[in-house]
């Protein structure tokens, strides 16, 4: 059994796997629950992206400086584009991570490929966003799916191996 066999069949990984898939699973939920809030009160995004603009400008800080200039950012690029691909976005991007996170969370074998997938992909388009517009907390996002995705395809050939 090599290293990387040994460290997948300890309790280690075992919670390291539960907290990440947790993690993705409370995600999705927060992204579903948004898109609906903002199906049902668009308004209420420009209100809260507002109040935090003005409450992070009025800090004495540079980092709150910057991350006013990003909230109004948001708030720009969401009136100019259109809500409804927003609640599109967070609408569709929940329910995908929360029908993941619940067929990884049962173990359900044949489920593991197309989670790989779709998280290879989220894992591609933030790192393509890091290119375009390089933040910090990108980054740090897109370093955590790539944990995630290591987890999940190291979790896969343990219970592919346990069902041979």
């Amino acid at each position: 059994m090599d290293r990387l066999q040994q460290m997948r069949n300890s309790k280690w990984f075992d919670r390291l796997y539960m907290v990440t898939v947790a993690m993705k699973g409370f995600d999705g939920l927060i992204e579903l629950i948004s898109g609906l809030v903002l199906l049902i009160a668009p308004n209420e995004l420009h209100k809260l992206l507002s109040f935090l603009t003005g409450e992070a400008r009025e800090s004495s800080h540079q980092f709150m400086h910057q991350l006013a200039q990003y909230i109004a950012h948001i708030d720009t690029d969401v009136t100019r584009g259109g809500l409804t691909v927003v609640i599109l976005f967070l609408v569709i991007h929940g329910v995908v991570k929360l029908s993941l996170v619940y067929a990884l969370l049962r173990r359900i074998l044949w489920a593991y490929p197309y989670a790989l997938g779709v998280l290879v992909l989220f894992l591609i388009y933030q790192l393509y966003v890091c290119v375009v517009q390089p933040s910090v907390s990108m980054v740090l996002f897109a370093a955590l799916d790539a944990i995630i995705v290591w987890v999940v395809w190291g979790e896969w050939r343990k219970l592919a191996r346990e069902a041979e």
